[in-house]
């Protein structure tokens, strides 16, 4: 939405942001909380800005966010046994990268080359969205994985790039996680490190965008939910205003349910309400911010991923990042740490959730037991779109075939490989270009990685 309503606004465009939420920046918006008898400011938990998201990084260059860009120094996994799988910068190009991984000893090339697993691996170097949905969209992760018989660091490095997508592995497509490898590692040549933001979402993000669009006249309403829209004639009706345009931006939940609370549209467009009722969110995901009165973790990056025994994937030391979690730190002689679950299993309640997170933080973390744990914030959602099996072939597109109302959101098919923010970002532009162009003007540039894998047909 922001991006959409940025290059929209850049342009001329009289533009109206309606946010349901009280702040500003969806995925990447933050909130204040009570801990302890301060206010302090929380999120939907930590974001990596990896450095081939051409389009969301031009655009927070554009906006005033890139000055709070920090490189992180590795990339950094914790293996269930509290060893480490490390890589920094390396070899970068496409291929070498793929070789130049065994240095980490996640694999060995001997091992590949004289076993039939590296036949397994063929998929991923010849990512084709049209080939590679037909062929892998129906087979989930674990199956894969039980049939390549994949080196266990190798399965880990894997499992990393599967979690993106906020699900299991016996749902999970294969081909959605080729994707991904493709895009992340394949198919650029800018390494897996990326950048993070100096500070809170508020101050590094959601400020920083909030400016800039009132700068150019756009009309910010917060805490504005939408619940339906109504086509009048070639215009349309939120609330009580009518537009020209409408770039409907929520997530896949609330777009679904925007739509079906819009029986004139159904009737006009029986099709698309059909397609988006069919649109589905995938599991639950949590956060679990921690303040406590003990600091594990500084010979480690600022994030760090876990192999998870049941429910963690990642630690953030949020006190190393954002100064009023320093500060907090410092003051007691502690530190505040994020936990995040990507894919909450379906059989652990919710009330059993933080319980579950903390003592698997503990076995990452031993020196953390009998810790204090001076103020808590637990976030739990169910937002993000489902790339399970056999899901591909309907997933909605920013083109609705209604006319004058686009999509943007991560979770929509795009015509070049791209995932969560920048996908987000991507999605935001086509929609502004698809007004741009109905207004017969110039359409703004986006650059994408490579379409196609690098031994594809």
């Amino acid at each position: 939405g922001l991006s959409a309503a940025a290059v929209l606004a850049d342009r001329g465009a009289r533009v109206t942001l309606l946010e349901r939420e009280a702040y500003l920046g969806g995925k990447c918006g933050a909130w204040t909380v009570d801990v302890d008898g301060t206010p302090q400011v929380v999120d939907h938990g930590f974001h990596a800005f990896f450095r081939h998201y051409y389009n969301l990084r031009g655009l927070c260059e554009r906006v005033g966010v890139a000055k709070h860009f920090v490189g992180i120094d590795s990339y950094t996994i914790l293996r269930r046994d509290r060893s480490r799988i490390v890589i920094r910068d390396g070899e970068t190009t496409p291929l070498l990268n793929l070789l130049d991984l065994a240095r980490t000893g996640v694999y060995s090339v001997r091992d590949l080359l004289f076993s039939n697993r590296l036949h397994k691996l063929d998929p991923f170097l010849r990512y084709d969205e049209a080939e590679t949905f037909a062929r892998w969209d129906g087979v989930s992760y674990e199956q894969f994985c039980r049939e390549a018989d994949l080196p266990r660091d190798l399965q880990v490095v894997f499992n990393t790039f599967a979690r993106a997508f906020f699900s299991e592995g016996d749902r999970l497509s294969v081909a959605a996680l080729v994707r991904a490898f493709h895009f992340y590692y394949l198919s650029n040549d800018a390494g897996l490190l990326y950048d993070y933001l100096d500070d809170d979402y508020e101050a590094a993000f959601a400020s920083p965008f909030r400016a800039w669009l009132e700068a150019r006249g756009v009309t910010l309403r917060v805490g504005a939910g939408v619940e339906a829209l109504v086509p009048e004639g070639d215009r349309w009706r939120v609330g009580e205003e009518t537009f020209d345009h409408v770039v409907l931006a929520s997530d896949v939940k609330g777009t679904r349910a925007i739509v079906a609370g819009s029986p004139a549209l159904a009737a006009a467009h029986p099709e698309f309400a059909a397609r988006m009722a069919r649109q589905r969110n995938g599991q639950r995901y949590a956060i679990l911010r921690l303040w406590m009165d003990r600091e594990v973790g500084d010979d480690l990056p600022v994030f760090a991923i876990t192999d998870r025994v049941r429910l963690l994937d990642a630690v953030t030391f949020t006190h190393r990042v954002v100064p009023a979690a320093r500060e907090w730190a410092a003051k007691h002689r502690g530190a505040v740490y994020e936990l995040h679950s990507y894919a909450v299993p379906d059989d652990i309640p919710g009330e059993a959730l933080r319980d579950a997170m903390l003592k698997e933080f503990e076995h990452f973390f031993p020196a953390l037991q009998g810790a204090s744990v001076r103020g808590e914030y637990l976030h739990v959602r169910d937002d993000f779109a489902a790339y399970h099996v056999n899901l591909h072939a309907d997933r909605a597109r920013v083109e609705t075939g209604v006319p004058g109302l686009h999509l943007a959101g991560d979770w929509l098919r795009l015509p070049f490989p791209a995932t969560l923010l920048e996908a987000a970002c991507a999605s935001g532009m086509l929609a502004a270009n698809a007004i741009l162009d109905a207004c017969g003007a110039r359409q703004e540039p986006l650059y994408a990685v490579p379409a196609r894998g690098v031994l594809a047909r």
